[in-house]
């Protein structure tokens, strides 16, 4: 910290007025509340000289009193024009020149206030504004915050790049940004766009759709006809898929490839598949360019450690603060049951600032939380309440809209209404929540659903938006105020410090807030929050392919069990790991080095060779199978040879076959038996396997293309509510049908392909891709030519009963496509405007497929 700022905190006339500034600020947020003492004059002329004083000082306590000094002051009503025209040139001192246009918006200045400046200040926020510029090929020029500029240069300069910034920092769009100008300077290009969910997929991709140039392919899928057909092209995927793409192709060379999500790298199971796909691509193409980005991580640098050794690298630390953050405490009175009172948490100590009433005394924990949101939330909207799962997130959002009062009807509204009750269930609970301008939103739902209630709740048409652990998984929601009890990310998992800061994140949003609010709940209670936050700190990231290996006890463990069924999914994606590492022939050594004790290194080894010493298939199915030991696949051959079956008779049917269902459950339990708990243990008292009989009913009719209503009319039977059969099949396709079942079953189908080879049998399987056709839910080419298009599958479905092609280019799709009367097709209007905007989208790239 330099002299100067260090000065400007240590003034207690400058400390008293950003108190004062935090007051007005809590109480123009929230107006319900009783401020236990009235915030005192601000005297502006000095609050801005000191903000001037520390906007050079590049730490996040600086620039965090910088922002919240200038924008209080832009909305204040005691502060004048040149008090406000300094504010703005303080804003534009510091890059932030999207709350200046804010500002603009909101006729708090008027537009070009800074022209008025001093010669001298005029001339310094016209370079600032040159400096924060980005020159692209097109013509224009790209306006960008500090950080993003950092981000832009280092990306230039160097080969692999690791930032760490806050949420809203601006990653996602200079990322995007950069990519657009590396496709538009190369004749031939491949840009890989990763994603840790595929709810981001679709989010991530439409954005580029719009964006990229003529001649550039956009791809979200492995299975695309075009995939090969284009020399640009941008593939946002899942790390799943981008495996499929690489086993599928050898080799598939990228030239940029972005990471999202990087703390996912020390995840025991999406880390190690995301470590073996980057191995994959610096093995392709060595001279790759990557980028990863984590948000507030202390040690960015380890994302680098497995660079190729010519590779340039830098890793980024960012500070920068583009909104500003109140992070608040509401705490219960002793003996007065609806009354709470309000904490104001600053630079790490908690000030009993005000207090409100609640409608009604909350006797229920899923009250705590809904009623204190609606008591807070106001009329603005903007509000998000993280909830720990899919039911309590439907309860918490019937209690918020049971104390909201009856609003007028949107059209936009009542689609969405029409949407899921035809969709999912007319009973569905979130129809009439939707009614009061509640929503709740977790993974599992339909994709056409989520979207459109994001976008709802961007606008402003639903106020209130009850969500679980997906706000933690990257998807854009960011918000006003966002309010947690006991979070927890899995049930009976409180939120890691990492974790929390990361939600929080989505409190403010960018050009559309000058700050954001968090409100924790019942703090006063430990077991709630035993990871109480006050300050934000960055945490350590770590490699989960490094960290398994130096903390090698559950390995050991999982070896010495003999490596037993569904055991440990972790140290048995590891043993994958590497097990496909040796059997490629690479050298091995480097991660054995990071086992401290030699006795432990050498039984790791050892169990590594014997494995596949042992394996009798092709060894090309460790690394096509990842996160799958040899050791499981070799005792599934072993299996086949037991039952001494026709090859023919154990494989895997097209879904439409009259004996399907038969086939994938006995698939199923031989799989079970083996490989994976996954798909639920073996009945206690030997009778028939119910679950597995569920799921290879589900699979099938999955991968048949039956609507989702009608999968979940098949669970709601007498013994099982409608709303626990909602989301227990959504849960069921997610996590199951989407991710588990491909995962399995197509390595099931190789290792059968082995045994059939024994007995001079080579034409076992289905003549479609199973994988392919249980990640989508449909089984016509035509379907898939759709969904490669963008489509989600509820608008697929809903459209097929109109098609009678089974195969055509992309380029028939959408001539087909533009010829229909869209809108005279009996199907919900939310699918109609989805299918007409992938048209006008597609319209306007008319080169891109």
């Amino acid at each position: 910290m330099t002299d100067l700022s260090q000065i400007v905190f240590e003034s207690q006339k400058f400390r008293d007025i950003v108190h004062s500034i935090r007051l007005q600020s809590l109480h123009a947020e929230f107006p319900m509340i009783t401020m236990h003492h009235e915030p005192t004059v601000i005297d502006w002329n000095y609050a801005l000289l000191c903000a001037s004083a520390l906007s050079s000082t590049p730490t996040e306590r600086a620039q965090n009193t910088v922002l919240r000094v200038a924008a209080a002051c832009l909305a204040s009503d005691d502060a004048d024009a040149a008090h406000k025209s300094a504010a703005t040139a303080i804003l534009d001192r510091v890059g932030n020149h999207r709350s200046v246009e804010l500002a603009e918006s909101r006729n708090l200045v008027q537009a070009g206030i800074w022209k008025q400046l001093p010669p001298l200040l005029r001339m310094e926020t016209i370079r600032k504004r040159l400096q924060l510029s980005i020159p692209l090929s097109t013509g224009v020029d790209l306006t960008v915050n500090s950080f993003q500029s950092e981000l832009w240069k280092h990306a230039e300069d160097f080969d692999w790049v690791s930032v760490s910034a806050p949420t809203s920092a601006g990653k996602s769009r200079i990322v995007r940004e950069w990519f657009l100008e590396q496709i538009r300077q190369h004749n031939r290009y491949t840009a890989v766009y990763l994603v840790p969910t595929r709810a981001l997929v679709e989010e991530v991709s439409a954005d580029f759709r719009e964006a990229v140039p003529a001649g550039t392919g956009v791809f979200v899928m492995p299975w695309d006809p075009d995939l090969d057909k284009t020399h640009r092209r941008v593939l946002v995927l899942t790390q799943e898929r981008l495996h499929l793409i690489q086993q599928a192709r050898h080799p598939f060379e990228i030239d940029l490839l972005f990471v999202d999500e990087a703390q996912g790298l020390g995840n025991a199971e999406r880390g190690v598949l995301l470590q073996h796909v980057l191995d994959r691509a610096v093995e392709d193409r060595p001279a790759l360019r990557v980028i990863f980005a984590s948000p507030l991580s202390a040690n960015p640098a380890i994302l680098l450690s497995d660079k190729p050794d010519s590779a340039r690298s830098q890793a980024i630390t960012s500070e920068a603060v583009t909104v500003n953050q109140n992070l608040i405490r509401v705490e219960g009175v002793y003996r007065a049951p609806a009354k709470r009172v309000v904490s104001l948490v600053q630079d790490g100590q908690a000030h009993e600032v005000a207090s409100f009433e609640l409608q009604q005394r909350a006797t229920r924990i899923p009250m705590r939380i809904a009623y204190v949101a609606h008591a807070l939330g106001g009329d603005s909207g903007g509000n998000i309440v993280y909830i720990n799962g899919a039911d309590e997130a439907e309860k918490v959002a019937k209690n918020i809209s049971d104390l909201r009062p009856n609003v007028m009807n949107d059209e936009e509204v009542r689609n969405l209404q029409e949407l899921v009750r035809t969709a999912v269930h007319p009973k569905y609970s979130l129809a009439d929540a939707l009614a009061k301008r509640v929503a709740f939103h977790y993974g599992n739902m339909p994709l056409a659903i989520r979207s459109e209630i994001e976008r709802l709740f961007g606008d402003g048409k639903i106020e209130f938006l009850v969500c679980t652990s997906t706000l933690l998984e990257g998807v854009n929601l960011p918000c006003r105020t966002i309010f947690m009890r006991n979070p927890q990310k899995g049930r009976g998992r409180p939120l890691s410090e990492a974790d929390f800061w990361n939600l929080a994140g989505r409190a403010g949003r960018w050009g559309k807030e000058f700050q954001g609010n968090i409100v924790c709940i019942d703090t006063d209670d430990e077991n709630l929050w035993p990871n109480l936050p006050a300050i934000r700190r960055r945490s350590n990231l770590r490699l989960a392919t490094h960290h398994g290996l130096s903390d090698v006890a559950p390995l050991i463990a999982y070896i010495r069990s003999d490596f037993a069924v569904g055991s440990d999914t972790g140290s048995e994606n590891l043993f994958s790991y590497l097990a496909a590492q040796y059997a490629c022939g690479r050298d091995i050594t480097i991660h054995l080095d990071r086992i401290a004790v030699h006795s432990e290194r050498a039984e790791v080894q050892h169990a590594l060779i014997n494995a596949i010493d042992h394996a009798q298939f092709p060894h090309n199915l460790i690394p096509r199978h990842a996160g799958i030991s040899p050791i499981a696949m070799q005792r599934l051959l072993e299996r086949f040879r037991a039952t001494d079956q026709d090859p023919h008779e154990l494989s895997l049917p097209l879904p439409e076959e009259q004996d399907a269902r038969q086939r994938y459950q006995d698939a199923l339990v031989l799989i079970g038996q083996t490989m994976t708990t996954a798909f639920g243990f073996p009945p206690k008292t030997g009778g028939p396997d119910k679950r597995k009989w569920q799921i290879a009913n589900l699979v099938v009719n999955w991968m048949k293309g039956m609507p989702l209503a009608r999968l979940i009319e098949q669970r709601a039977t007498g013994k099982t509510s409608i709303a626990r059969a909602i989301r227990d099949v959504m849960a069921d396709i997610e996590t199951v049908a989407r991710f588990q079942a491909p995962k399995y079953l197509s390595c099931y189908s190789d290792v059968l392909a082995a045994y059939a080879s024994e007995r001079g049998v080579h034409d076992v399987g289905p003549s479609q891709d199973i994988t392919m056709l249980l990640e989508l839910g449909v089984s016509r080419p035509s379907e898939v030519v759709l969904m490669s298009l963008g489509m989600s599958r509820t608008a697929t479905i809903a459209l097929s009963q109109y098609v009678t092609v089974d195969n055509w280019t992309s380029t028939e799709c959408l001539e087909w496509l533009t010829h229909q009367n869209i809108e005279g097709m009996d199907i919900p209007v939310l699918i109609q405007r989805e299918i007409l905007d992938l048209i006008a989208t597609q319209s306007t790239l008319p080169d891109q497929h």
